[in-house]
């Protein structure tokens, strides 16, 4: 009987040890790349691709204007309440004018507003802001490509700013989406002319 537990003690054991550790190093690199796949899944900056070493200089020489169908694209943001005049000033200062650069061209803006008086008029929520941005492309070719920013604009000190302007969008963004739109843009821009709160006398004929 002490052979045999010997047995075991010397053959068994160390056995089980080493399958212990096997499952355990398994276990842990299952682990390692579910959170590697994770991290690598995660948005980076509105859905814009990541820049593989973002510390080297990227100089950039455009090609000429590409043909195409311009599109429009209509992003809806809810923001934290509150953030909107944040949200804007990082748009207008920083993000826009890097995208401007690389062919975009922006329309607008906007928060969800209620209008005083205006019956049925859509009602701003309590809780969060509703924001609408309105981008021109040149086509859904063009689109795609101002997701890989760098590779059209560089990475220099523009780059650096659209980037901040970018993450602080992202820190106040709770969710976003965008839809595409085609047709054609009216040849100028609306005006408003009141009429004058004047009185008038028919002339008589003469």
């Amino acid at each position: 009987m002490r052979n045999l537990f010997a047995y075991y003690e010397y053959r068994v054991f160390p056995l089980l040890a080493v399958l212990t550790l096997a499952c355990a190093s398994a276990f842990g690199n299952a682990q390692s790349g579910q959170s590697e796949t994770k991290s690598q899944d995660k948005p980076f900056r509105g859905g814009l691709d990541q820049v593989q070493n973002p510390d080297h200089p990227r100089p950039v020489r455009n090609n000429v204007a590409q043909p195409g169908e311009e599109v429009v694209t209509l992003r809806y943001f809810k923001i934290k309440k509150g953030s909107f005049d944040q949200f804007l000033k990082a748009s207008v200062e920083g993000v826009w004018p890097y995208f401007e650069k690389i062919g975009a061209r922006i329309v607008g803006m906007w928060k969800v507003v209620t209008p005083e008086g205006v019956a049925d008029g859509p009602q701003a929520s309590k809780d969060f802001d509703e924001v609408y941005l309105m981008t021109r492309y040149a086509s859904v070719e063009h689109w795609r490509a101002t997701r890989e920013t760098v590779r059209h604009g560089g990475n220099g000190p523009d780059w650096e700013k659209c980037k901040a302007a970018l993450d602080l969008r992202q820190s106040l963004t709770l969710s976003s989406n965008v839809v595409f739109l085609k047709g054609q843009m009216a040849v100028g821009g609306p005006y408003f002319m009141p009429g004058l709160d004047e009185s008038y006398e028919k002339k008589p004929p003469k």
